[in-house]
């Protein structure tokens, strides 16, 4: 079973490993964080989780530090407009990537075996997301380099999902 002191631990070791080993960055954990206020605005990866618990891993972050992490990733001058363009993208979706399937590893011995989905990543201006109820998850605020980042994590049994979605009624397709 997972509870919420493994997840806690999971995407913080995750985190920590990827942004140390890879950018060369450290970061501080602030805590747990309420769900998101909508950003002016901002950039989101997630990687779907599949296995017996099914969820997501989320990564978000405002353009300032996709840039840096970008720059960190491939060794080249920050872009001191913070452009976000197919290059950043990529290396977010790819350390996103990394950073979610450091956590997947870390909760196997409690869930079983889980695959991770390709990463989608999301940016654009004024936006907000959830994940859906009825999912065990957490919500880490972190710093790097004095900006602010979070990662989430949201996943439940996938049997749990399908009972609590098959009570969901459908407009429509009542039973006469």
């Amino acid at each position: 079973m997972i509870d919420q002191e493994l997840l806690v631990r999971s995407v913080t070791e995750a985190a920590v490993e990827v942004f140390s080993m890879m950018l060369d960055m450290e970061i501080q954990y602030n805590g747990l964080t309420a769900d998101s206020l909508p950003a002016d605005m901002g950039l989101i990866a997630l990687v779907g989780i599949t296995g017996d618990w099914g969820g997501s891993g989320v990564f978000c972050c405002p353009p300032s530090l996709a840039s840096l992490i970008c720059s960190r990733m491939l060794g080249s001058e920050p872009d001191p407009a913070n452009t976000i363009n197919d290059e950043v993208l990529d290396v977010v979706a790819e350390m996103t990537n990394m950073m979610i399937g450091n956590v997947k590893n870390g909760l196997e011995a409690a869930t079983g075996p889980l695959a991770i989905s390709v990463p989608t990543v999301i940016h654009g201006r004024n936006f907000h997301f959830r994940n859906t109820s009825g999912l065990q998850g957490v919500a880490l605020a972190f710093t790097a380099e004095g900006e602010n980042f979070e990662v989430r994590i949201a996943l439940a049994p996938v049997a749990q999902q399908a009972a609590s979605r098959s009570r969901i009624p459908i407009l429509g397709l009542a039973h006469v």
